[in-house]
């Protein structure tokens, strides 16, 4: 039975107290947990570089999407791609999904805005109202009998044709329209069907996204079988959504349960039991709970990342548990005395580690900062478990078996680099310049995702087809009053105009559009008057070749009132672009304006230099972008910076012998790095985590190998964190999600690479000392 002091008893009961009450705590807060765990990549952002009002509108374009589904099914034969519509339709009728048209009705539209007609203008109608020499009689008598489709209004309250424009422009470039009680669109010689769905719940319940996927197969395996030649085409959050759980549902029936059963049947052969890897778990699950409670403490919420990658650092401190064990191998001596002579090496390790990380905090990136103190407390946490409760729960020594003494004995035969020997490093400080000659970096958020390339195809042909805006790239518009943010959308569709025109633009949805400010209804009536209302005799000869009643010129030349904003907005022909109004924000008013077709990088770099006041551009993919290369280059400075303070710092207890610390996990990273040169990989923000992973575990090794450079104990301590931290994080390189494949990648070759070149460095010792061989 263990023997420990007062002291010690004492310690280790109050550190089980204060974990008992943290995870008390943690119980309690269960309710609130899921509302206190951030997903928002903005907020790693720095409060001073985000904009609050981009975090509203993309919040905005989140909710009016994440329910909605359209499916768009095609042929050359417009009635073989109805047919097969109704069909489909059919199938998934018992789906939780409800249909939806797309819009009000042009009848309806037109009825609203007819008593404000004269002050609304097409571009098209205002540029021909000031050309001096346009023959607006001839073009009166030529539309007479040909009104614009839909109108309500009759010829002699439209005579011109300007409010028909005007209501056919309200379309823009979505090029939908309803046809035979169908929407309908065409493109490249295809006919489409679209039916668009709204989903009847949340489109992130796991259940819900399951049923709909599960319908949505069926329904187009069907529709394969008896329409071949029929395209099928889908898009919607719950689909993405959807397919990616299934995706790290089925990875983690592979690569988790791979993992977790490899390390089981490793700690089977090795230690012949499970206790010793029960051990190491136990001090790895309270270093992650008491970081988990205490980071929500401070900071009053805890991001995703920070979880996915403060756990993975956590994890580091598994090497503590492993060496202490380990060390317990076929020994006969005290419990507690092979614990004191284990924590100096134990101290200046976690000292080390902690050190390293804590250069995170001081970033000014909220997110790494959380991160940084998540990482510490949770290795902090793990290591007083270890120190404190090991002693007592370790009941017995651990036998030797016969591959524990086989993995122990090879460090005995591992070779050394000293003397002459040292040539080797020569061939591979070529292969790294030659590596790292290759290495590129890429910080492109959608070379990280995880969205299944069919359903992204798919998405995007819809978005072609019907002329959709994109919601990743937008502009911000702001003012004090709602004119002032409608008079300033007409000035950004102004410097819009040229690019619409040359192609690189297909058109921008603005709220503007549905209800012009009343500066530009006070133009349009003036253009209006100008060219026709106050043109000598137009009207009057208009009226006699038509047989119009004399009363008729007076009420065309009658001035219309303008359209208030208020009176759109509480009308049912804002519905169609109501999501586009932010309302009041920050003291004034904003709206945001959405971009069709834009696609190309040059037009988007253009797109984003168009200068009008109170407008901002916001591109998402390219911020998160920018975020990612931003905490790149700055983890990659933190990394620098954690080497420099962890060699300050060992070199108080190492002094000369210091660079067999460092230099292991140093050469890994530049081989590591060499290697994804090779390979095509670049280097991206995840690879850096790696390195902080590798730098952790590297001097782990280091200190555990200079401490004790011949004990066979401490080598299987190091392998079994390497194999554990391998099998945890390693196989990730199997995922065929690209960050995660990135990330296990690089660890599997960092961690395996240091693992290899820590014994190297290891100092000579007069007698080696390995396990007994007669247990």
């Amino acid at each position: 039975m263990p023997s420990l002091n007062k002291p010690g008893r004492l310690l280790a009961a109050l550190w089980l107290l204060v974990v008992l009450a943290l995870g008390l705590t943690l119980l309690l807060e269960r309710g609130t947990l899921g509302q206190r765990i951030d997903t928002d990549l903005f907020a790693l952002l720095p409060r001073d570089q985000r904009n609050p009002m981009a975090e509203v509108a993309l919040q905005s374009l989140a909710r009016q999407g994440e329910r909605h589904l359209v499916f768009m099914l095609g042929n050359a034969d417009p009635d073989r791609a109805a047919a097969a519509a109704r069909m489909f339709e059919q199938d998934i009728a018992q789906l939780p999904l409800t249909s939806q048209p797309l819009g009000q009705t042009l009848s309806a539209i037109s009825n609203f805005y007819a008593p404000y007609r004269h002050n609304l203008l097409s571009p098209a109608d205002a540029a021909a109202l000031q050309q001096p020499d346009t023959d607006w009689t001839q073009r009166a008598l030529a539309g007479a009998y040909s009104p614009v489709a839909g109108a309500t209004l009759a010829f002699k309250d439209d005579p011109f044709g300007f409010f028909g424009n005007w209501l056919q422009s309200l379309a823009g470039a979505n090029k939908v329209r309803p046809q035979d009680g169908l929407l309908r669109a065409s493109s490249q010689g295809m006919s489409y069907v679209v039916l668009p769905y709204t989903l009847n719940g949340n489109a992130f319940s796991l259940g819900l996204q399951e049923q709909v996927l599960t319908g949505l197969e069926a329904a187009a395996q069907k529709l394969k079988a008896q329409y071949p030649d029929v395209q099928l085409r889908r898009a919607g959050v719950v689909l993405h959504a959807a397919t990616a759980a299934r995706s790290a549902r089925a990875e983690m029936s592979t690569i988790g349960v791979g993992s977790t059963l490899g390390i089981i049947l490793l700690a089977l052969v090795v230690f012949r039991g499970l206790r010793p890897l029960l051990l190491a778990a136990l001090s790895v699950l309270v270093g992650s709970l008491v970081s988990t409670v205490l980071t929500l403490a401070w900071f009053g919420h805890i991001h995703m990342l920070t979880l996915v990658f403060g756990t993975s650092l956590v994890g580091v401190a598994v090497d503590y548990s492993l060496l202490a064990l380990a060390s317990g191998i076929d020994s006969t001596g005290p419990v507690a005395a092979r614990y004191r002579k284990l924590l100096p090496s134990m101290l200046f390790a976690v000292t080390t580690m902690s050190l390293g990380y804590l250069g995170l905090a001081l970033t000014p990136f909220p997110g790494l900062a959380q991160m940084a103190v998540f990482a510490v407390i949770g290795i902090v946490g793990a290591w007083l478990t270890v120190m404190l409760w090991f002693p007592v729960l370790e009941k017995q020594g651990l036998q030797s078996t016969a591959l524990s003494r086989a993995i122990a004995g090879l460090l005995a035969r591992w070779p050394r680099l000293y003397g002459r020997r040292w040539w080797w490093l020569l061939p591979l400080a070529l292969l790294i310049g030659t590596g790292l000659a290759q290495l590129k970096q890429n910080d492109d958020i959608r070379a990280l995702s995880g969205i299944n390339p069919q359903l992204l195809a798919e998405q995007i042909d819809i978005g072609r087809v019907m002329g959709l805006p994109s919601p990743a790239q937008l502009f911000i518009v702001s003012g004090d009053t709602p004119e002032q943010v409608l008079e300033r959308e007409e000035a950004l569709r102004d410097k819009l105009a040229p690019l619409i025109a040359s192609g690189q633009l297909a058109g921008a949805e603005m709220v503007s559009r549905w209800a012009p400010s009343a500066a530009m209804q006070a133009r349009n009536a003036a253009l209006f008057a100008t060219a026709i209302g106050q043109r000598p005799g137009l009207l009057e000869h208009l009226a006699e070749e038509i047989g119009l009643a004399p009363e008729w010129v007076a009420e065309q030349r009658h001035a219309t009132p303008p359209l208030r904003f208020e009176d759109w907005s509480n009308s049912p022909a804002a519905l169609a672009a109501s999501y586009l109004w932010l309302g009041q924000q920050n003291g004034g008013y904003a709206s945001m304006v959405l971009l069709e077709g834009l696609g190309d990088k040059a037009a988007t770099a253009r797109v984003g230099q168009i200068k009008v006041p109170g407008v901002v551009w916001v591109d998402k993919v390219a911020e998160i972008s920018d975020l990612m290369t931003r905490y790149r280059q700055l983890l990659t400075r933190v990394l620098i910076g954690a080497y420099l303070v962890a060699f300050a710092v060992l070199s108080l207890r190492y002094g000369r012998q210091t660079w067999r610390i460092m230099l292991p996990p140093a050469l890994a990273t530049l081989t590591t790095l060499a290697i994804m040169g090779a390979v095509g990989m670049p280097l991206q923000l995840l690879s850096m985590v790696t390195f902080l992973l590798v730098l952790g575990m590297g001097m782990d090794y280091g200190i555990f190998l200079l401490e004790h450079p011949d004990d066979g104990r401490v080598y299987l301590a190091v392998t079994l964190a390497a194999i554990c931290t391998l099998l945890s994080f390693g196989l990730l390189a199997l995922s065929h999600t690209p960050a995660l494949h990135a990330f296990g990648f690089s660890t599997l070759c960092g961690i395996g690479l240091v693992w290899l070149l820590a014994p190297l460095f290891r100092q000579t010792a007069i007698e080696p000392v390995v396990p007994e061989t007669g247990k």
